[in-house]
């Protein structure tokens, strides 16, 4: 763990830890709940080409099958539905 952080950042790290952490319990409530919704993991799209384009965190989002919602945060404008 301690290469792959070196490599991402930590702080990269940490926020996509955190972040890919909750859209798994979400994701898993929802199916529960009301499986007929679909959840999205909104990013921004500067992060989106700086860190999500990544080779190693495109296996990771793929192998928990994480949606994405490409936002350009200063228009409000969703860019791009990643399934």
């Amino acid at each position: 763990m301690l290469k792959l952080r070196a490599l991402l950042g930590d702080r990269a790290w940490y926020h996509f830890h955190g972040a890919l952490g909750q859209y798994i319990v979400y994701r898993n409530l929802i199916q529960l709940t009301a499986p007929e919704y679909r959840l999205y993991l909104a990013i921004d799209d500067i992060v989106y080409q700086d860190f999500f384009k990544r080779k190693s965190i495109q296996v990771i989002t793929n192998e928990n099958q994480v949606l994405l919602m490409v936002v350009e945060m200063a228009k409000e404008e969703i860019l791009q539905w990643i399934n």
